[in-house]
């Protein structure tokens, strides 16, 4: 969803659109990364835009109420939200656990392992993603 429909998503549940409301989404929109809440307000902050931190923490429940948001826990770094895309129903990601940067798989790299699931299974897999979670090169290169 871009901008505009999520925020004709959130006036349709009866919701208003406050200027925070649309401060937050509107950074959720222009990153592709998992956000905390306070990397969301230090953003906010950059931009000169002043939201207090309970606000985001009820805007980012409110979207993730929604399923708006795919929610990752990133151990001692707390939860971490970004936008749900309409390719996400089938997505393969590789995900820092330090940072929260993401990178999509192009190919889909279990498929026959999903195929040998439903053989002994007897399910039919609708659907399946795939996510590994470690540092990426930028936080490696910290860390040395």
């Amino acid at each position: 969803m871009n901008y505009e429909e999520i925020l004709q998503h959130i006036h349709q549940k009866g919701y208003r659109l406050t200027s925070a409301r649309k401060h937050i989404i509107q950074i959720l929109c222009t990153q592709s990364d998992y956000l905390g809440a306070y990397d969301i307000y230090h953003l906010l902050e950059h931009n000169g835009t002043h939201v207090g931190i309970v606000s985001i923490y009820r805007v980012l429940e409110m979207l993730n109420d929604f399923e708006l948001l795919q929610k990752e826990e990133f151990g001692s770094g707390g939860e971490r939200f970004r936008l749900m895309s309409p390719a996400e129903q089938h997505a393969h990601q590789l995900i820092c656990t330090k940072c929260g940067r993401s990178k999509e798989l192009d190919d889909c790299p279990i498929s026959y392992f999903a195929k040998t699931i439903e053989l002994q299974s007897g399910y039919r897999i609708q659907n399946h993603w795939l996510r590994f979670f470690g540092l990426c090169p930028l936080c490696q290169s910290e860390n040395a």
